[in-house]
């Protein structure tokens, strides 16, 4: 194949891999859609496509289903938050291209990655490329694929293709965060029922995990919250209650890759005591994932509680998926509050000319025109009435 002709089926692979990624409604779809339309060039058939924080870069959940086995992937999210590699997440954040090979990351010696020596070689698998997906607000995912003697070779046009896809699949995927929060049915209103069969989130959960992230014991409610979260295979059936929720047969079918990310954070040397996360759910919105190292002589090594997320982690990713700067954020956060301008002059050290700038900033990068409008049009959801009639008052 001619140069140009190479360079048009790039074009055309980088094309469909954008029309599969704006047309999906959800995680799974976004992510099936990609790979079959980059398959020509990487095709593979072990890969994930995973989901992140824009800020601290752990995981939030994605798509498992043709992943690493799931006895592999407590090591896997291990060797990814605590260990470390070459090629982890905030290594390619920061580097000028968006794509990784690990071969091409150690040399050659490839026995030099515990990522290798642990999963990849004994999956008889050869290599591993990572593409970041990310825009100018941030970074929101990765595919990562496994190659072997199966799978197309890794070549010149497949890294074109890589390097093609990585921005506009991460405009996408921002798109698509924005558009799960939008539609999320938290079930966080109105009284709760401790194991939510009267369709309110359940009370909160904790589950200990060991040496190896086994489940040591989990609480009554925790069956239901980890039927909630993505999990490696076909999604597991969900119960109605926690007495009917079998432990084994979903310790057996992997916990979630969020859950084993947080747990392993939190025990990554230098790592505070206390670490918190949050992932998406299939119904319920975000939770939170809060994790503790223990240090006890019992078997638990590690203390992760689930909960239903609150209003900070909800303004948080969408504060970043519409890219406001810190201080647009800050002053975004006691809008939300119903502080007027002269008091968040005062609270901001800012005069309220440099207040209403900022103010006017936010309202370009959200496509709103008033106060009202941004909070209904962000975070109606998770907002009280008065809320809304505060935000309303300061604007007059």
């Amino acid at each position: 194949m001619t140069r140009y002709g190479e360079a048009g089926r790039v074009g055309r692979i980088r094309d469909a891999a954008v029309r599969a990624a704006a047309a999906a409604n959800g995680v799974d779809e976004f992510f099936d859609g990609v790979m079959q339309a980059v398959h020509p060039v990487l095709g593979s058939d072990v890969w994930a496509g995973i989901t992140v924080d824009p800020v601290t870069l752990m995981n939030t959940g994605g798509h498992y289903r043709h992943a690493v086995p799931v006895r592999y992937l407590p090591r896997m999210l291990d060797i990814e938050y605590r260990e470390g590699d070459v090629n982890g997440l905030p290594q390619l954040a920061r580097g000028a291209v968006p794509v990784g090979v690990l071969g091409e990351a150690v040399g050659g010696v490839r026995d030099r990655s515990p990522r290798y020596r642990d999963i990849i070689r004994p999956l008889g698998l050869t290599d591993e490329v990572r593409i970041l997906l990310s825009d100018r607000y941030g970074v929101w995912g990765a595919l990562i694929l496994g190659t072997g003697r199966d799978t197309p070779p890794y070549g010149p046009e497949a890294a074109a293709v890589a390097r093609a896809i990585a921005r506009p699949l991460g405009e996408s995927l921002r798109r698509l965060h924005l558009a799960r929060r939008a539609g999320a049915d938290d079930g966080t209103s109105g009284v709760h029922s401790p194991n939510g069969t009267d369709g309110s989130a359940p009370a909160p959960a904790l589950v200990l995990l060991d040496d190896a992230y086994a489940p040591v014991q989990l609480s009554p409610t925790a069956g239901l919250w980890l039927d909630e979260l993505p999990a490696p295979g076909e999604p597991a059936p969900r119960t109605a209650t926690a007495e009917r929720w079998d432990p084994a047969r979903r310790t057996e079918g992997g916990l979630p890759p969020a859950l084993y990310g947080v747990a392993a954070a939190v025990r990554a040397p230098g790592a505070s005591g206390s670490l918190a996360s949050w992932a998406h759910t299939r119904t319920r919105g975000r939770v939170r994932l809060h994790a503790w190292r223990l240090d006890g002589q019992g078997p638990a090594r590690v203390a992760v509680a689930v909960e239903a997320a609150g209003p900070g982690e909800h303004i948080a990713l969408i504060t970043a998926a519409h890219g406001l700067t810190a201080r647009e954020a800050e002053i975004t956060a006691l809008v939300l509050q119903g502080h007027a301008t002269a008091d968040i002059s005062r609270l901001t050290r800012l005069s309220p000319y440099t207040v209403q700038e900022h103010l006017t900033s936010v309202f370009d990068k959200t496509g709103v025109r008033s106060r009202r409008d941004l909070v209904a049009t962000l975070f109606a959801r998770h907002s009280t009435p008065r809320v809304l009639d505060d935000a309303a008052a300061a604007d007059r």
